[in-house]
Order: C-alpha cells, then sequence, then structure tokens
C-alpha cells in the first residue's frame, strides 16, 4: 500500500449511506485505499443510489431486523442478524428499508485496490463482482470486525494494518463471490499510479465533455489498450463507469437542488436533455422528472 493517504468516499456519499452520519469514521486515521464507518441507525427507508466502490456492511442488530433490499431490480427481505454480511458491488442501485434497531459497519475499498488485487491472481482476464446479502461468511466477518476494532480503538494500530486487512478482504471477494474470465493474452496492463490518475481524470471531469482519448491521455496510454486495460483492472468499462458517475451526480442534483432537468444534465455532462434522460432511465429505471416527483 501507498504511505499517502487516498480517500475513498466524498463526504455527501458518507451521509446517504444511511441517512445520518457516522459516529466513528476511519477518516482520521488516515488510510488509504480502504474507509469504515460506524452508524447507529433507527427504522428507516433510503431511496435508491449507487457507489462506485466495493462496499461490505456488517450490522450490528440489538435483535434481529427485517431489511427489505431492492438491488438491481430484484427485492429481497431478510432478518438480518449479528454475524451476517452483505456484499454490494460497485455501479449497483439499491434501496433499503430497514424496521428495527442497531448499528452497522460500512466498509468502503477504493476500485484501485480490487483492480490491483484482480491483476495479481493470473488466472483472472476480468471480473464481476456479485451481490451478497445476509450471507454468512467467517472471514469477511473476521476481517471486518477488525478493521472496525482498529476503527473504534484508541490507540489504532499503524495504518499498514488496516490497509493489509483490505487487501485480504478485497482477494477474498474475488476469489469466492465474482464471475471470473480465464486470463488470455493480456498486452498492455494499467499500473497502479495509470489506473487512479485516469479515475480521478474521470471524477473531476464529470460536467465536461469527455473522451476515451482524453480519459486515456491522463494515464498516458493509446485509447485501444487504456479500454482493454481498464476494463480488465476495475470490472466495467471506462465509458459505463463515466455514465454510472454522472447519473448518480445527477440523482444527488434531482433531490437537492432547484435546477431544472436540463440544468442538470448540462452539470454532468450532457448537452442533449434526451440523451441524458435515456441514460438515467436506463440506470434508474424512470426519467428524471418522475424521479424527483416520486422521492
Amino acid at each position: 500500500m501507498s504511505s499517502e493517504a487516498v480517500r475513498v468516499m466524498q463526504e455527501e456519499q458518507i451521509l446517504e449511506i444511511a441517512h445520518v452520519l457516522p459516529y466513528r469514521t476511519s477518516c482520521r486515521l488516515n488510510w488509504s485505499g480502504v474507509e469504515v464507518h460506524r452508524y447507529r441507525l433507527q427504522s428507516h427507508e433510503a431511496p435508491e443510489h449507487a457507489y462506485p466502490q466495493l462496499a461490505v456492511f456488517i450490522p450490528h442488530p440489538e435483535s434481529p431486523v427485517r431489511i427489505e433490499l431492492n438491488v438491481a431490480g430484484a427485492k429481497i427481505v431478510a432478518n438480518v442478524t449479528e454475524g451476517d454480511v452483505t456484499i454490494v458491488p460497485p455501479g449497483v442501485p439499491r434501496s433499503s428499508k430497514l424496521e428495527g434497531r442497531g448499528e452497522v459497519t460500512a466498509i468502503f475499498l477504493d476500485p484501485v485496490v480490487v483492480a490491483e488485487v484482480a491483476t495479481a491472481q493470473r488466472d483472472v482476464y476480468s471480473f464481476e463482482i456479485l451481490s451478497q446479502f445476509a450471507i454468512r461468511d467467517p472471514l469477511i466477518y473476521a476481517i471486518g470486525t477488525a478493521l472496525d476494532a482498529q476503527l473504534m480503538s484508541a490507540a489504532p494500530e499503524p495504518s499498514v494494518y488496516a490497509e493489509s486487512l483490505a487487501t485480504a478482504l478485497a482477494a477474498h471477494i474475488l476469489a469466492k463471490y465474482s464471475n471470473k474470465v480465464p486470463a488470455r493474452a493480456r498486452g498492455v496492463s494499467l499500473t497502479k499510479h495509470q489506473l487512479r490518475r485516469s479515475i480521478d481524470y474521470i471524477h473531476e471531469n464529470l460536467g465536461a465533455d469527455v473522451s476515451l482519448s482524453q480519459i486515456a491521455a491522463a494515464a498516458n496510454m493509446s485509447k485501444y489498450h487504456f479500454a482493454k486495460s481498464f476494463r480488465q483492472a476495475v470490472g466495467v468499462a471506462p465509458h459505463k463507469y463515466l455514465v454510472k458517475l454522472r447519473i448518480e451526480r445527477a440523482r444527488k442534483l434531482l433531490l437537492s437542488e432547484d435546477l431544472s432537468v436540463e440544468e442538470i444534465a448540462h452539470r454532468v455532462g450532457y448537452t442533449d436533455k434526451s440523451h441524458f434522460a435515456a441514460q438515467f432511465v436506463k440506470i434508474v429505471g424512470t426519467t428524471p422528472y418522475r424521479y424527483r416527483l416520486t422521492r
């Protein structure tokens, strides 16, 4: 892991996880590539949202709580107890309804961490992490509990300890909860720094007319090799990654800003309002207008 701390979450994302601020967060610990947050929860409904990070949730309910989860259009209901874990892949829309009280540890892994682990698995060409809801996995629970203990400790270990736990967590999830395509001739691969530069460039230019060539240039690669390498490393093509981030920002603007749909389209990089609406429907399942009215 790099000694330079890399933030994983934006502040508004931390708030939206459970619609309350965490009472403990790893942001103060300067961990790189992983963030952990502890929330106190009461009965609530969380609207649909998606994040570009791999997320793991470890609940600590006072008694079994009923959770209704909608993930990518599929509805799942379960009574969640201590020891359960939930895995939410990056870019997957999800909404939830919770009935009960308790706490939850939320762990978010930076895409670069996951990509580094995937690259190290030489038998993997590309991958897709699969959603898991309220499963029993003793290793994930043990690693998550160890990260949570560092979060809550008055004298945590040096950051390399938490960062190593994050790498182990990513490796286990990739090994057990992903669809993998066997390796073929790989050609040029993204380095960690190239991937970081390309991801940062995408985040910094969500409102601009960004081309694949420009993103590839940020990584100092040809667009052909960059597109293949990005898909191999992150599990999704660069343009799809960009679109998901734009639509996620648009959803926040629709709920929190007094802007027209056309203005919001421009703010997230769409000069054509109809194109923006089509992409929004494809990912969210409804139009921007209906989304604003029903939330």
